[in-house]
């Protein structure tokens, strides 16, 4: 079973910035029934969960099979760490034809740092990133992985504490789709991270917030997880 995908809205934008991105898509939190890839994931953000959005939306079978690779992973990791490593060894290979860089967000909808650090150290050449909501990401990065974390209505102090040792924080708003983002959240800078998902880009940059527009089911948020824009761009947070 190949794990990685390369042929999605995300990875097309980092073509034009001259990198080939595959990313691992698992089934998030419990979904999977055998394991908890998110240890730290909240209400909100189970609830608002891209897990459903996007092509999985469309087609049933995409979902299914984010189980059957989390499920694989839970009864055979060796088998599956290994399958891993000849995907993004494929992907190394094309993006070498192609003329361009290879990323790698092993996470795309998990939170498994210990699989990350993995293939970061076999992969040296290669950039690896990642969201993430456990805390104290700087103790995490390594050379070639990137850590962005994510906010939610739970971790308010962790955010404050990742901006404050140069962690940028993805932080989802009410904006909608075309419109600005915020200017400013609890005082950081907002940069538009609806641009492109390359956030390893911004590593030597100030800390900011990595600014999002809620999609699919965010955009009935009940929980507290997406932040007010009109509110945060007057200084106060949901």
């Amino acid at each position: 079973m190949k794990l990685l995908s390369v042929e999605n809205a995300k990875t097309i934008k980092g073509e034009k910035l001259g990198y080939l991105t595959g990313i691992l898509y698992l089934a998030p939190a419990q979904e999977s029934g055998v394991m908890n890839t998110c240890p730290m994931s909240s209400a909100g953000c189970r609830a608002d969960c891209l897990f459903t959005a996007g092509r999985a939306a469309i087609f049933p079978a995409v979902i299914t099979a984010r189980i059957r690779k989390t499920r694989w992973l839970h009864s055979d990791r060796e088998g599956f760490m290994a399958q891993l490593e000849k995907d993004i060894t494929a992907l190394v290979r094309r993006a070498r034809r192609e003329k361009l860089r290879p990323a790698v967000r092993v996470n795309g909808t998990s939170d498994l740092s210990w699989m990350a650090h993995s293939m970061a150290a076999k992969f040296p050449e290669v950039q690896f990133y990642d969201y993430t909501k456990l805390p104290r990401p700087w103790q995490r990065e390594r050379d070639n992985y990137h850590l962005t974390f994510s906010l939610s209505e739970t971790n308010h102090a962790d955010a404050i504490a990742a901006l404050q040792h140069n962690i940028n924080v993805a932080v989802v708003f009410t904006t909608k789709k075309g419109s600005p983002l915020p200017d400013k959240w609890e005082g950081f800078p907002v940069i538009d991270g609806d641009e492109h998902d390359l956030r390893f880009l911004y590593r030597h940059r100030m800390p900011a917030v990595v600014g999002l527009r809620a999609k699919g089911r965010a955009k009935k948020d009940v929980h507290g997880f997406v932040q007010i824009a009109n509110l945060a761009s007057k200084g106060v947070t949901a």
